[in-house]
């Protein structure tokens, strides 16, 4: 059985390709000759190599660096809905901006045991999220997203992240984007409908679709999501002011932001948006898109190392 680890060098500002070089002899004490390595050179470089991966042969592909990192890895793994190998498995080696999904998984810290559990191979099912939105040059695409998907405030944040110093690591970074698109930031109309439900037209801050729990490293919008339920946990932030915003923001790191008049939550399969104003897509920490969006659900579909 043979590994491909795909290395996204410079992710977090480049510390993890440092940090690579440094774990590449625990990788090789447990892993032999059995592996190899390939490092990512331009955006969505890790699509193409997750996916030339799959077809020669590897039987399991490891994603190194960040939340970005896993995501571009993930749609190298599925064409038009479906896994192009059910047998090849997907891991993660944790070392980039952010690394939210990592936290919901309750990973051991980057070092030996993880490389351990890696080799080891022991999977599970999980689900992943499917999202059809506009792109930057006016047409549509879809993205595969593992994490979670968010539209508002949240797509604002993670674009000024992408495009601004990575220096101070994932918290900082995203602390930092947060206050300053906070000020500025201008709720937006959303015309929205949640799995079959009735379309409703709200003021929101932001519209949260989660597969897991931490996004914004380190927030935890929901709580209680799970991997492989087959449901996103979907949590909606209404006409929320700047102090508000500001006050309940210690609320949302620790998860216990769900109580605020308004905030709302539920589950569900799929749901739809769109809006007459600009509105950011972000999908596990990557501003893909803009509105208007179509999500839903493919349920246990991709063997993990948990």
């Amino acid at each position: 059985m043979r590994t491909l680890f795909i290395v996204n060098p410079r992710a977090s500002n480049g510390r993890t390709g440092r940090r690579w070089n440094k774990l590449l002899p625990v990788v090789r004490k447990y892993f032999g000759n059995t592996f190899e390595y390939v490092k990512t050179e331009h955006a969505l470089h890790a699509t193409v190599l997750a996916r030339k991966g799959i077809e020669e042969g590897y039987s399991t592909i490891i994603s190194v660096g960040g939340d970005g990192t896993i995501h571009e890895v993930l749609n190298g793994f599925i064409r038009d809905g479906k896994l192009i190998n059910e047998d090849v498995a997907l891991g993660m080696l944790p070392i980039g901006t952010g690394a939210d999904f990592a936290r919901s998984l309750s990973m051991p810290s980057i070092g030996e045991e993880l490389i351990k559990k890696l080799k080891d191979r022991q999977t599970s099912p999980i689900d992943v999220g499917v999202a059809q939105f506009h792109t930057a040059d006016g047409g549509t695409t879809i993205r595969y997203f593992i994490n979670i998907l968010d539209f508002g405030i949240g797509g604002a944040v993670v674009e000024r992240v992408n495009r601004t110093t990575k220096i101070f690591g994932g918290k900082i970074s995203f602390l930092w984007s947060i206050f300053c698109t906070l000020p500025v930031y201008k709720n937006k109309k959303i015309i929205y409908r949640i799995g079959n439900g009735e379309w409703q037209e709200e003021v929101l801050n932001n519209f949260i679709v989660a597969n897991a729990s931490y996004f914004g490293g380190g927030l935890c919008p929901a709580p209680r999501a799970q991997l492989d339920d087959g449901l996103f946990d979907i949590v909606l932030f209404g006409n929320v002011t700047l102090f508000e915003a500001v006050r309940y923001l210690p609320k949302l790191r620790t998860g216990r932001h769900l109580q605020f008049h308004k905030v709302y939550s539920c589950r569900a399969e799929s749901l739809e948006a769109r809006s007459d104003e600009t509105v950011f897509v972000d999908a596990d920490g990557e501003c893909t898109g803009t509105l208007p969006v179509r999500v839903w659900m493919l349920h246990r579909v991709l063997p993990f190392i948990l």
